[in-house]
């Protein structure tokens, strides 16, 4: 018996959280590679706001700044692929997003652990989220297509159009 492709409720809550989440990362790090001044304005601001400790604003602006531009743009690289492999799970239902996504974590680790390092490197609850993230959508694979499969199904709606029609009508 074949599945039937489908957006589960899980897929759908992973999928979104994921994209949203990629994107203001990517955000943020774009901000702090390319206007580093314009981010230190805005952290100085909120130091201003007193919701951390002196100290604390203080580890926190020598921690962004202690990070070069560079290492932010390949931090928005890995963000840009976890959105895409999310997105290609969520909208296209294909499991190379999954794969995509996949990779994208591992080069997160890579990247703060051994690129950054120091207190930006991910710490054990870090490394648990990533993988229960990578596991959880690994259970909704069964739902998505292989681009294989996806291909096929194109070539042969372009050879056989009238099957198309034939197919719906009995539906």
């Amino acid at each position: 018996m074949e599945n039937k492709q489908r957006r589960t409720p899980i897929l759908w809550i992973l999928g979104i959280i994921t994209m949203v989440n990629a994107t203001f990362s990517a955000i943020a790090y774009i901000c702090w590679a390319i206007a580093p001044d314009y981010m230190l304005k805005s952290m100085e601001m909120i130091k201003e706001m007193n919701l951390f400790s002196a100290d604390q604003a203080e580890q926190i602006l020598n921690l962004y700044t202690s990070i070069a531009s560079w290492q932010y743009l390949l931090l928005t690289v890995v963000e840009v692929m976890l959105f895409t492999g999310a997105f290609l799970m969520l909208v296209k239902l294909n499991k190379v997003g999954f794969h995509v996504y996949t990779i994208g974590s591992i080069l997160e680790f890579c990247v703060l652990n051994f690129v950054i390092g120091g207190m930006v490197a991910m710490n054990t609850n870090g490394i648990i989220t990533s993988v229960l993230w990578v596991l959880m959508y690994a259970t909704q694979l069964r739902f998505m297509e292989s681009s294989d499969n996806q291909d096929d199904n194109t070539i042969n709606q372009q050879i056989n159009p009238e099957n198309n029609d034939n197919l719906q009508s009995h539906e």
